[in-house]
């Protein structure tokens, strides 16, 4: 990822850094109520330490974690909007485009 959470952790809690603002977190398909995280399918899908690590990131005092939003402007929508018509279009005419291989 583009962050190492143990390493965020340990400078926030040293002052390295005076905060953080995130909105994604290592691990974060898997934070559960803390009972699933005992459950043994469940240990066998994640990394119960970056599970644990993202507990302390959303707790943390100095820490901000918004949600995934960054679709969610006029300009972003349109983009999205555009590039659907696009491979549409393209799909009509044979010669379909953004392929995902």
């Amino acid at each position: 990822g583009l962050v190492e959470t143990q390493a965020l952790i340990m400078a926030l809690d040293k002052k390295i850094i005076s905060g953080a603002g995130l909105d994604v977190l290592e691990e974060e398909f898997f934070i559960k109520e803390e009972k699933e995280l005992l459950a043994k399918p469940f240990q066998k899908k994640c990394n119960l330490k970056t599970v644990l690590q993202d507990h302390l990131l959303i707790q943390h005092p100095r820490v901000l974690v918004t949600p995934h939003n960054a679709f969610n402007s006029e300009e972003a929508l349109r983009r999205i909007l555009d590039t659907t018509i696009e491979n549409i279009k393209a799909c009509l005419k044979g010669k379909p485009i953004n392929l995902v291989k």
